[in-house]
């Protein structure tokens, strides 16, 4: 795979999550608002309920078939076959799961009621991601790209119309659904037409490879969503609904921001794990690229947000004004998963995964240990600053493990330049704090792309590349 491909493979899935995002924004800022502070929390406390069990319908598998698949297309139609049964199996027993532990929460009928909706969004979407495994493992991001805009097209399209139609929650939690069935359908015409047919296989040797092997994916997916899901559920428990929306109205900005990494990752990991195979020297080339772009994003938009995190909280309307500081914290903890989304990536793409494992194990008992902590003595603020503090844990551990074992990150090398363009960029900002949005974003964007002009922040040779693509992009295959 070229470099230009992945870079122009990497423009389309941005581009592509960018208009998703922009699709999703009206629902995103109409609900808290019509929901309240109280309604908007019991659906952010329905949402992260059912993201706890996500990883028992995924169990690893999807990562499993992108690494494997990439560095072999003729095991596709095997490995999706068996992977298949592996995760309806899998599947029946997550909503088997979410049944019964739903019986031991004390919450109220309406809060369940949306767990049990959402649950049935969350597998259709798990089954969209597995099909959706394929179209990344053999690079034909278009397909992943379409089904992303699908799912934000009927979300909002729906979503919408239920908020202002004066229903609740609870029918909120039917706009997932709705969208995610759509998304699912598309993905599984498409897998059939230009992949492989979707059938059941019964290869118990396959079968137990993916189980298996999968498992340690598995383990590092479901310790990675327990301490993204478990602030907002230990918050609903320790202190009250208005607390978790304002919490997790501050979460859902910086979910839109990872759009980005996670949108560079779909493109990256599948390369990282043909290089490896191929040639390490390539390896280290795409992760130091990678390292370098997710740092200089990572840290400049972190700079901007806790500038203005008063102004943009209020977004969502005055009662979630006491969430500006917990955004200004978490999006900071966001600069580190930019650059550690690379870190893991890479273990992952290497067969190194079972160390990515332990460490975001230990991040997650870290992380309730603080939330237990912190939460009760500075509330939302302290589940924010639990988060930074196991990001951080996890990054450190992994910049020593890379540097001993593969690729040096080029953090010292790229920290000079980096707080010269975010501390320009802080006091910029905090200069023209009282102008319009619309004024300080696009000059901010334009300050920021001098800067990194200014420092050279990348090689001659990484910007005489990004010109002949922006030049010849009728000439860059996407497929």
């Amino acid at each position: 795979m070229s470099s230009r491909k992945i870079l122009s493979n990497s423009a389309l899935v941005l581009s592509g999550e960018v208009l998703d995002r922009i699709l999703r924004l009206m629902l995103v800022l109409v609900a808290p608002r019509l929901l309240g502070a109280a309604g908007y929390g019991k659906f952010q406390f329905a949402l992260t309920f059912t993201n706890l069990f996500l990883i028992l319908a995924d169990f690893g598998v999807h990562q499993l078939l992108i690494r494997d698949i990439a560095r072999d297309r003729s095991q596709t139609q095997k490995l999706v076959a068996n992977g298949l049964t592996l995760k309806v199996l899998l599947s029946s027993a997550t909503i088997g799961l979410i049944y019964f532990v739903g019986q031991f929460t004390g919450k109220p009928v309406p809060d369940m009621t949306a767990v049990y909706i959402l649950a049935w969004a969350m597998i259709a979407g798990s089954f969209s991601e597995y099909c959706a495994s394929v179209f990344r493992a053999h690079q034909k991001m278009i397909h992943d790209v379409i089904a992303t805009l699908i799912l934000g097209v009927v979300v909002n399209i729906v979503g919408l119309t239920v908020l202002f139609s004066g229903y609740d929650f609870v029918v909120l939690s039917t706009a997932y659904l709705a969208a995610q069935l759509v998304r699912l359908v598309y993905c599984v015409i498409v897998l059939n037409l230009k992949f492989v047919k979707l059938r059941l296989g019964f290869d118990f040797a396959v079968i137990r490879f993916l189980a298996w092997e999968g498992s340690t994916f598995g383990i590092l997916y479901f310790f990675a969503l327990l301490y993204t899901n478990v602030d907002s559920q230990m918050l609903s428990y320790m202190t009250n609904d208005e607390t978790v929306g304002r919490y997790g109205a501050a979460y859902r900005l910086i979910t839109a921001i990872m759009f980005i990494p996670v949108a560079l990752m779909k493109v990256v990991f599948p390369a990282m794990s043909q290089y490896f195979g191929e040639s390490i020297e390539r390896f280290r080339a795409l992760f130091e690229r990678s390292f370098k772009i997710m740092f200089l994003l990572g840290t400049t938009i972190a700079a901007v947000v806790s500038v203005l995190a008063d102004r943009i909280i209020l977004m969502f309307g005055e009662e979630y004004a006491p969430a500006a500081w917990a955004l200004r914290i978490l999006v900071w903890s966001t600069a580190i998963i930019f650059i550690g989304t690379v870190q893991t990536h890479a273990t992952r793409a290497s067969n190194h995964q079972k160390f990515t494992a332990k460490v975001v194990a230990s991040s997650a008992v870290l992380n309730i240990i603080l939330n237990f902590y912190l939460i009760p003595k500075y509330s939302l603020n302290g589940a924010a600053f639990a988060t930074l503090a196991s990001e951080l844990f996890t990054f450190s551990f992994h910049s020593i493990y890379l540097a001993r074992k593969l690729v040096v990150p080029p953090v010292l090398k790229l920290a000079p330049k980096i707080m010269i363009i975010s501390g320009v960029t802080i006091l910029y900002v905090v200069a023209i704090n009282g102008f319009s949005m619309f004024v300080i974003l696009p000059t901010t964007f334009v300050l920021i792309l001098a800067l990194t002009f200014l420092t050279r922040y990348f090689s001659q040779e990484e910007i005489e590349f990004i010109k002949i693509v922006a030049r010849t992009p009728g000439k860059i295959s996407i497929s």
